[in-house]
């Protein structure tokens, strides 16, 4: 934190962002334990869709161009880099930011996408906890229970192409459907799991935003906290 006090002194609100940031999560309950930091004080729901109304909008706005983009990427099996499985099913990723830093290729593949996420004032560019990625869930695949690493962030997850019948997620214990031209947005240091039982796959756009109840001051010193390495 030196190079953030260089800059703002040694103020009364680093010292109390300080206080509140831990990285030792013992104390918290099973169902909202991140992997990596947690800051104390925050706001404890899991589900903040009806909050972020305004992004919504942005994205559903270009909503046609961004399925069409990824429609042509699906073609694109080389842009696909992260293929996952195991027991419970399959899911593959196409990353346009991942962990903060930009995957040019898949950049250059969605131009038009890319340009629209680094557009929204409250992505967490450059960030290691900022991910921009199209998310296809395999038929008959269950992804299990787990927590992300932080609740410095909430996960959008816009709907591309969504099967009828049982697909959804669950945040906290609490589930909703996907749907196509809807975006669900959730604190993921909450457990959460999802689910597809149909016959089709499930793609979804997904983009990693700060945490609505952050003010300006606290995202500008946890952006050079938390700033990708070079």
């Amino acid at each position: 934190s030196s190079g953030i006090n260089a800059e703002y002194g040694e103020s009364l609100t680093v010292h109390k962002v300080e206080e509140r940031l831990t990285f030792d999560m013992s104390a918290l309950g099973e169902s909202r334990r991140p992997t990596v930091c947690y800051l104390r004080q925050m706001c404890n729901e899991p589900w903040h869709s009806q909050k972020q109304e305004y992004l919504q909008n942005l994205l559903l706005d270009s909503y046609s161009i961004i399925k069409g983009e990824v429609a042509a990427a699906l073609t694109n099996t080389g842009l696909w880099s992260v293929s996952d499985s195991n027991a419970t099913g399959k899911w593959q990723k196409l990353f346009l930011y991942n962990q903060g830093k930009k995957v040019e290729k898949n950049c250059q593949a969605m131009p038009l996408t890319t340009a629209l996420i680094e557009g929204l004032d409250t992505f967490m560019s450059g960030v290691i906890f900022g991910n921009a990625f199209v998310s296809i869930l395999n038929k008959h695949s269950h992804i299990p229970a787990h927590c992300g690493p932080t609740n410095l962030r909430v996960r959008c997850h816009l709907g591309l192409q969504v099967p009828e019948g049982d697909c959804s997620i669950t945040v906290s214990g609490v589930s909703e459907r996907w749907a196509n031209r809807e975006c669900l947005m959730f604190d993921d240091s909450f457990l959460h799991s999802a689910v597809n039982k149909t016959e089709s796959q499930r793609i979804v756009l997904i983009v990693d935003l700060w945490h609505p109840n952050l003010t300006l001051t606290e995202i500008k010193i946890f952006s050079e906290l938390f700033a990708v390495k070079q």
